[in-house]
C-alpha cells in the first residue's frame, strides 16, 4: 500500500514538472497563445449560434427550452476543453508515435505511456473553451434553466464534471488503442469524435439506435446531456434524471475497458522494424 501511494506520488510529480515546463514553452510566445485561444473560444460561440438558429425554428424542443440547452452545452464544452488541453496528443498516435515509431522513446522512460504521449503536447490555449462554458452555465442559471443551486449542488456539478471528463478521456483512449492493430495513419479518434455532437442533445428526440449508441456503446450521452440535465428544470421532472447518479459507474467501467485495451497494444506494438 505504501509503494503504491509513494509510486502515484512520483507520477503526480513528474506530471506537474512536464505540464510546468509545457506551460513555460507556451507562455513565451504570449501572441500566438492568444491567438489559438480566441480561436477554440470562437468555436464554442458558433455552437451557441447554432442552438439559437434551432431554437428559433422549434422554440420548444421535446420540452426542452433554450436556456436548458444552453447550460447542457456549457456542461458539454468543460470535459471537451479539458480533455483537447491535456489529452488531444491522441489523435497523432496512429501517425506520429506508431507508424513512425516514435512509441519506441516512451516505453523507454520510466513512465506511464499513456501520460507521456498526453503530456508530449498540453495545449493550454484549449482551456478558453472551459471559461467560456462555464460562463455559459452561468448565464443560463441566471435566464432559469436550473433548479435551485446550493453549495451541494454545486458540489456535485463539479464531481460529475469530473466523471464526464474522465468518460471522454476514456473512450479516445479506447480506440485511440485500436490504432495498434490496425495501421491507419489517421486512427479512429477523428471519426469517433464527430459522435459527440449527440451527446449534447435530448437523447428522447433520437430513435432506438442512436439513443442506445451514445448512452450505452459508446457514452458520450453521459459526458453532457445526462449529467447536466439533472440540474435543470426539464431534466429533474423526468424519470431518466437518475441516469446522472450513474456517470461516476460509467467512468470506472469505461476507464477499465480502455485501459486494459491500451496495455494490449503496447504488448501488440512492434516498432515500425517489424
Amino acid at each position: 500500500m505504501a509503494s503504491a501511494i509513494a509510486s502515484t506520488q512520483r507520477v503526480a510529480r513528474l506530471g506537474w514538472a512536464l505540464f510546468v515546463t509545457v506551460l513555460k514553452r507556451r507562455l513565451a510566445y504570449r501572441g500566438d497563445l492568444i491567438i489559438q485561444s480566441l480561436d477554440e473560444a470562437l468555436r464554442g460561440v458558433l455552437a451557441i449560434v447554432l442552438i439559437q438558429v434551432y431554437m428559433s425554428k422549434a422554440p420548444n424542443l421535446h420540452g426542452w427550452s433554450e436556456p436548458e440547452l444552453l447550460f447542457i452545452l456549457g456542461f458539454a464544452m468543460i470535459p471537451l476543453a479539458l480533455f483537447h488541453c491535456f489529452c488531444g496528443n491522441l489523435y497523432g498516435l496512429a501517425g506520429r508515435y506508431i507508424l513512425e515509431g516514435q512509441f519506441d522513446r516512451i516505453l523507454l522512460r520510466p513512465y506511464p505511456s499513456f501520460l507521456q504521449v498526453c503530456f508530449d503536447r498540453i495545449a493550454i490555449e484549449d482551456l478558453s473553451g472551459a471559461v467560456l462554458g462555464a460562463g455559459l452555465m452561468i448565464v443560463a442559471a441566471q435566464r432559469g434553466a436550473t433548479v435551485a443551486m446550493g453549495p451541494a449542488e454545486i458540489a456535485l456539478l463539479i464531481g460529475l464534471l469530473i466523471c464526464a471528463f474522465l468518460i471522454v478521456v476514456a473512450v479516445f483512449m479506447a480506440f485511440a488503442s485500436l490504432s495498434f492493430w490496425f495501421d491507419d495513419r489517421v486512427g479512429m479518434v477523428p471519426p469517433v469524435y464527430n459522435l459527440m455532437e449527440f451527446g449534447r442533445w435530448p437523447v428522447a428526440i433520437y430513435n432506438d439506435v442512436i439513443r442506445l449508441l451514445v448512452t450505452a456503446l459508446i457514452p458520450f450521452s453521459f459526458c453532457a446531456f445526462y449529467p447536466a440535465s439533472m440540474f435543470t428544470n426539464s431534466g429533474s421532472q423526468e424519470p431518466t434524471w437518475w441516469y446522472a447518479l450513474l456517470t461516476p459507474l460509467v467512468a470506472a467501467i469505461a476507464l477499465t475497458i480502455s485501459c486494459r485495451l491500451w496495455r494490449a497494444g503496447i504488448r501488440r506494438y512492434g516498432s515500425t522494424g517489424n
